[in-house]
């Protein structure tokens, strides 16, 4: 994956040590790829999924609400970290080798559109 080695190099020359790259976005939900200088200066790898189950706000979808749920317990079964931000999103992270980052894209791409 091209665009992940330039997101590395990027990470190890930004000032907060950090890049972001966005690479799927649909409705209720928006996937990135990241890159940060970790604490021995080595650069890792993370994955962002945000989930937003109101995207019709204010109208309430109950359909949405128990697709995320789905999707939530999908990523937190492949190790991503969940929290719920102020916003009423879910933000949902895992950090992993450059290797395996192209491959979980595929995986959540395949996941979400579901």
């Amino acid at each position: 994956m091209q665009n992940l080695k330039n997101l590395l190099a990027r990470a190890r020359t930004s000032e907060d040590g950090e890049a972001f790259l966005a690479v799927a976005k649909g409705t209720g939900f928006r996937v990135g790829v990241g890159a940060r200088k970790g604490p021995r200066r080595e650069t890792l790898v993370f994955i962002e999924v945000v989930l937003n189950p109101f995207p019709d706000r204010p109208r309430v979808a109950p359909g949405q609400l128990r697709d995320d749920g789905e999707h939530v317990a999908w990523l937190e079964a492949r190790g991503y970290a969940v929290a719920c931000d102020a916003d009423g999103t879910i933000t949902c992270e895992r950090v992993l080798s450059p290797a395996r980052a192209e491959r979980e894209i595929e995986a959540l791409r395949k996941q979400l559109r579901s």
